[in-house]
């Protein structure tokens, strides 16, 4: 490095820097002269002053090219304190070399070096400290008991471990954060008493009653548990969530790299609140990025249902694998609008083109595909909410299976290679209108890949995601803030979760390596969804995230099954054929065909009963094509009235 970039790069406080060291450089040889011949016999060492001089200058030259000067002595550390033993090192050796050679080492003794080694290194180093000690106040200690203000936040750490270092120092260098950290809880037993930056171990998560008692008799109120504790799995922070909100403590975690914000990247003091998808989520499966990349990069892309909560991050996802053209579409003018702007905000480079379209308008759908004859096509509008879509039999009926049809004939025929449908577990054994819709849909999917050679048609099948639009997240989220009482259909009742972003990654991530399977046809790929989780439970979680305890601050009741409603969910039809592919996030499921030309012919007479408004035969012909479906309570007997012959047609093999 020259010394005019030196100076350009790194300004006047480097030059602060470089100068201080360059007079403890001077003061170190003074020293250890001093220190060898004493007052009297110094008078008599000639040319000492050129020695220094000589000396400072070496120094000068070995600071610069070890960096020594450039470090910030706010943040010391011990690469810093490394690379200055080494610059002290090299010109030390470097002047005694040249003294020897110069006048072959005379008023030089051999403890000379050793003294200004020990003094340069010293004074460089007790002068960074003692700067960085200042500025962090930690002369006065912790800050525990006798500096305490209503206008911070006390907190405990989970966890003695670097992040908690990291914390604790980031919290001191920035007092105006207001935060002030009161101890560590550690599961070691062996860590009781043991200190980080002056922060004591406490004690351990099973102590946090007594800890928190000790802490109020002093003053001290804990609004905040940090956990630092690496490899934190999913029983572990549930034990940490429950044990910290019967104390009316906040539980947060330091943020993943892809989590930092862009301003505050550096920060240690950064922190997110735990919330329902750290409790449920489980291990994450490694995307192919290549392959996903190889499914989008350069294509156009039509997504419908692009203002979902799944469409719009359907959206989101697709636009980081530069698609050539993203061809967004809904029959929401407001959500289309909120995603528009949002993805020329976080891709402004991206061809973007909005659309309003109803899957049920053929025209519409046709004009669209011919217009923009897109590469690959992911489906994913629907209707979705079971009491409605069982108080509107015939909206479902347009939506999910007549919808889904105009969008698959029109994919295939503007020569698409690619169509994805977005499904749904309750098409498995359906007992309502939406699953019942949704399994015809998977099926005439399935018998357009069967038939197909141009066009693959693949379907993925999910559960539920935390936070759509319109779930029992949100739902219980706005009943909490209300303070309750939560409401749940049944005590016993499960469903299979995952996180919005989680679902869409294994949606591409199947996506492209299903069609990767040229021989797999006909089949549909289930997301591992892991173990199903009790709705109470969900909401006992939702209640202790927000700092309460469940039917003691919020009231949890049973209002009994919504019409249509399972307790359980299920994944697979038992007769589906299961391909495990546990490790790629999904299962390959083959699911019996029913005979192409039966089921074109029967849609298109549920078509013909849905313009006539006559829900009971477009049911019963649903009934015909689904004949799985177990309608409840009174659809029952409507469906038992028909004089249709559900069987016929069928294959039980997939390929």
């Amino acid at each position: 490095m020259s010394l005019y970039g030196f100076a350009r790069d790194h300004g006047i406080l480097r030059y602060v820097s470089l100068a201080h060291d360059l007079i403890v450089a001077c003061i170190a040889v003074y020293l250890a002269y001093l220190t060898f011949y004493g007052e009297i016999g110094l008078m008599y060492v000639p040319d000492l002053h050129l020695r220094i001089g000589a000396f400072a200058a070496v120094c000068a030259v070995s600071f610069i090219l070890f960096s020594v000067s450039s470090g910030s002595w706010r943040y010391v550390s011990l690469p810093d304190l490394t690379a200055i033993i080494k610059a002290a090192l090299t010109a030390v050796i470097t002047c005694t070399l040249a003294a020897f050679l110069v006048s072959r080492g005379e008023w030089l003794p051999r403890s000379v070096p050793i003294l200004t080694m020990i003094y340069l290194v010293g004074g460089m180093t007790a002068s960074r400290l003692t700067y960085r000690l200042i500025v962090e106040r930690s002369f006065l200690g912790t800050p525990m008991i006798g500096r305490l203000s209503e206008n911070r936040r006390y907190i405990l750490l989970l966890g003695m471990s670097d992040a908690a270092d990291s914390f604790i120092r980031s919290a001191r260098r920035n007092p105006a954060g207001g935060v002030s950290v009161i101890g560590i809880l550690d599961k070691s037993r062996s860590n009781l008493g043991r200190k980080v930056q002056g922060v004591k171990v406490l004690g351990s998560l099973e102590d946090l009653p007594a800890i928190n008692a000790a802490l109020k008799r002093r003053g001290v109120s804990i609004t905040e548990l940090l956990i630092t504790e690496a490899g934190v799995d999913r029983a572990r922070l549930g034990e940490i969530v429950e044990a910290a909100t019967a104390h009316g403590m906040i539980v947060s975690r330091l943020p993943g790299e892809s989590e930092r914000s862009e301003v505050r990247s550096g920060d240690a003091m950064e922190r997110k609140p735990i919330e329902l998808g750290d409790l449920l989520g489980r291990a994450e499966v490694q995307t192919d990025l290549e392959g996903v990349s190889r499914l989008l990069n350069d294509k156009v892309v039509f997504v419908t249902g692009a203002g979902g909560s799944i469409g719009s991050e359907i959206c989101r996802q697709i636009a980081g694998f530069a698609p050539r053209v993203l061809i967004a579409t809904d029959n929401s003018e407001f959500h289309l609008f909120e995603l528009d702007l949002e993805l020329h905000d976080t891709h402004p480079k991206l061809p973007v083109v909005s659309r309003i379209m109803d899957i049920r308008d053929t025209g519409r759908v046709q004009s669209l595909f011919a217009e923009h004859r897109p590469d690959i096509v992911f489906h994913a509008a629907a209707l979705k909410h079971v009491p409605f879509v069982e108080d509107n039999p015939l909206e479902g009926v347009k939506t999910n299976l007549l919808g889904t049809r105009n969008i698959a004939n029109a994919a295939l025929e503007a020569g698409a290679s690619t169509f994805v449908m977005i499904s749904t577990d309750k098409a498995v054994n359906p007992t309502n209108v939406m699953g019942a819709t949704k399994r015809g849909a998977e099926a005439y999917c399935q018998s357009l890949d069967l038939a197909s050679a141009k066009t693959r048609f693949k379907t993925v099948r999910f559960g539920n995601v935390l936070g759509s639009n319109g779930s029992v997240v949100p739902r219980f989220q706005e009943q909490i803030a209300r303070g309750g009482p939560v409401t749940v259909t049944h005590p016993h009742i499960i469903r299979y979760f995952m996180t919005i972003p989680e679902a869409v990654r294994l949606v591409l991530h199947a996506s492209s390596h299903a069609l990767q399977q040229r021989n797999e046809r006909g089949k549909i790929m289930v997301l591992d969804m892991g173990k199903p989780v009790r709705i109470v439970d969900l909401a006992e979680r939702l209640i202790q995230l927000a700092g309460l305890k469940p039917r003691v601050d919020i009231e949890i009741t049973y209002t009994g099954l919504r019409p249509g409603e399972k307790l359980y969910e299920e994944l697979f039809d038992p007769s589906e054929v299961k391909n495990e592919r546990t490790d790629e996030g999904y299962v390959m499921a083959s699911p019996r065909v029913i005979d192409k030309a039966l089921l074109k012919r029967t849609i298109d007479e549920i078509e013909a009963a849905a313009d006539a408004e006559d829900a009971e035969r477009a049911l019963q012909l649903l009934f015909h094509i689904v004949p799985e479906y177990r309608a409840d309570s009174g659809d029952r007997a409507l469906l038992s009235s028909s004089d249709l012959t559900p069987s016929a047609g069928y294959n039980q093999d997939a390929s």
